[in-house]
């Protein structure tokens, strides 16, 4: 198993240049880190110019940080709904390009009054069939961002329902703890259900309870990082587990904070 910072709320976000946020991640310990699957305000991965991938790849390749995990953003409902689509084929081009394994969606939930439940859940699995086309011949495999209430996977055997499905082994799940304890699930349990579906991994920290929680710096909340991880090694998960900090969290401190943390328990 390994650890790695996703980037997003600095690099993009807060627009801090990428060479020495990078070079701090990688002088604190990670060994990876997660990109936007876009630049800015856009939703369109072309904005993320062919002079920044290989910026990207670059630096990251130089200071031996494995890109893991291309994220996107946009919820695949909704922009099913629009004149523009998650592109989810440009992300994989996106992760062909910095060399990422895995791009990562988020599911968002059904529009009742323009297409109802069942017609959602069979566009998204219309869409999702041939994205994982695409992304198997390109080497890439494609995480779906966990489960939530609102969403059409709203609970864990609902994201195995949408794997069965779709049909292919490229889709899978990005495991969240903190939101699967906010929606009072067992990470552990719900680890042991989804097992190898389990591409790869966001953690961070939490005060308080769904619906009325703030976020923390991993470390600095509620969640019970010992037993997730245990939950983790048990189903044989050896992919990147990714600190997600935030816009109002101090970069630095989040970034080393969140590393002893998570450093301290995988290495128990």
């Amino acid at each position: 198993m390994r650890l790695g910072f996703y980037t997003y709320s600095y690099t993009d976000r807060l627009n801090m240049p990428l060479v020495p946020v990078l070079e701090h991640i990688a002088s604190t310990g990670y060994s990876g880190i997660d990109i936007s699957g876009t630049h800015g305000n856009s939703a369109d991965p072309e904005s993320v110019t062919a002079d920044f991938r290989k910026l990207t790849y670059r630096t990251a390749d130089r200071l031996q940080l494995a890109v893991e995990a291309v994220i996107t953003h946009d919820d695949l409902t909704t922009s099913l709904l629009t004149a523009s689509p998650l592109d989810l084929q440009g992300s994989v081009d996106l992760a062909v390009d910095v060399g990422a394994p895995i791009v990562t969606f988020h599911m968002g939930g059904p529009d009742t009054k323009a297409t109802g439940i069942q017609a959602t859940w069979d566009q998204v699995v219309r869409y999702l069939k041939e994205a994982t086309r695409y992304a198997e011949a390109r080497h890439v495999k494609l995480a779906c961002d966990g489960i939530w209430p609102s969403w059409i996977v709203d609970s864990p055997e609902a994201m195995m329902s949408l794997f069965d499905a779709v049909g292919s082994p490229m889709l899978g799940v990005n495991f969240d703890p903190c939101y699967l304890v906010l929606m009072q699930q067992d990470p552990v349990h719900v680890a042991a259900l989804w097992k190898e579906r389990i591409f790869h991994g966001h953690v961070k920290d939490h005060v308080g309870h769904y619906p009325d929680w703030n976020h923390r710096i991993p470390g600095r909340g509620q969640m019970d990082y010992e037993s997730v991880v245990k939950g983790l090694k048990k189903v044989r998960f050896t992919g990147s587990i990714s600190i997600e900090a935030f816009t109002s969290m101090d970069f630095e401190e989040a970034c080393e904070i969140g590393y002893r943390t998570l450093s301290h328990v995988m290495q128990r």
